[in-house]
């Protein structure tokens, strides 16, 4: 089987391109959310607390930052590309040349607190570019349960320029694991922070909120919600990505809410679904982009 490296490395040494496929990540609409962000140079520092890939934070690029996730194998793996992404690299290549479906679930099945570092976070990325759709996805005892993704040409693990470009990008950035609440702590004024939680179900049957083995659900977006209330009271500048949902939009009703022109296709289970989006800002875009 032929085995695929993702080459698309950057625009004019300027943008730089995500090396994790995420469920709900921005990656295909972050040129529509670029209008609504602050200009680096009005704020002081950047807090993004549902990291997941990382889009937004890969393209602004900012200058101080504090990035975090509940994920804590996503974050070990973040931090281990900053400390050393050429041996990450060498790992991973050795992860996709081997790569097959027997493989794939022996390595699902590795216990990872023996493991190297950074053989750990390479078996971290072959995990997310191998499996299924790239989902993420884990039972309540924090297990990855994803099963294989077969493609014709293979993982297509990113190139180790890439890595050396992102290890460059979150070279500028604490990087934590954590609850979004205790992440968000110290922000403060003149701070821009940019939410982006789980999206809600569509249904009540119909959800994706696995990405750890604590479940997101309705409690947690009300949680989100006072939160961006409070952020705002303290002066930061915040931003929010959310699904166009009625029940949402009643949330953030008192702030600037914009809906996307743009549709994109979630799913967890091969079940694809449409997602409307919608931004939401406490301040307006106009004056500070």
């Amino acid at each position: 089987m032929k085995k695929t490296i993702d080459k698309q490395v950057n625009i004019d040494g300027v943008k730089i391109r995500p090396f994790l496929r995420w469920a709900g990540g921005k990656q295909r609409i972050v040129n529509f959310l670029l209008p609504f962000v602050p200009n680096k140079n009005i704020f002081k520092n950047y807090y993004e607390p549902f990291l997941g890939g990382g889009a937004l934070f890969f393209t602004i690029q900012p200058k101080n930052a504090l990035i975090s996730d509940i994920n804590s194998e996503l974050i070990y793996c973040y931090q281990q590309v900053k400390k050393d992404p050429e041996s990450v690299f060498c790992f991973l290549r050795k992860y996709a040349r081997n790569d097959s479906p027997v493989f794939f679930y022996k390595v699902r099945a590795m216990p990872v607190h023996d493991m190297a570092p950074q053989d750990r976070a390479a078996r971290f990325i072959y995990l997310n570019k191998a499996a299924f759709n790239g989902i993420y996805r884990v039972n309540k005892t924090g297990d990855f349960n994803v099963p294989y993704g077969p493609s014709f040409n293979g993982p297509a693990i990113p190139s180790k320029e890439v890595l050396m470009l992102g290890a460059k990008c979150l070279r500028k950035a604490k990087i934590l694991a954590g609850d979004f609440e205790e992440i968000l702590a110290d922000a403060s004024a003149d701070d821009f922070v940019y939410l982006d939680p789980p999206y809600p179900p569509r249904s009540d049957t119909a959800f994706f909120t696995h990405y750890s083995a604590d479940r997101f659900g309705w409690e947690e977006q009300v949680r989100v919600a006072k939160m961006f209330s409070e952020l705002s009271s303290r002066g930061c500048l915040v931003m929010l990505s959310n699904a166009y949902q009625k029940k949402i939009v009643n949330l953030y009703e008192q702030f600037h809410i914009f809906r996307l022109n743009v549709i994109r296709w979630l799913g967890s289970n091969g079940d694809r679904f449409k997602v409307r989006e919608i931004v939401v800002t406490n301040y307006n875009p106009a004056e500070v982009t």
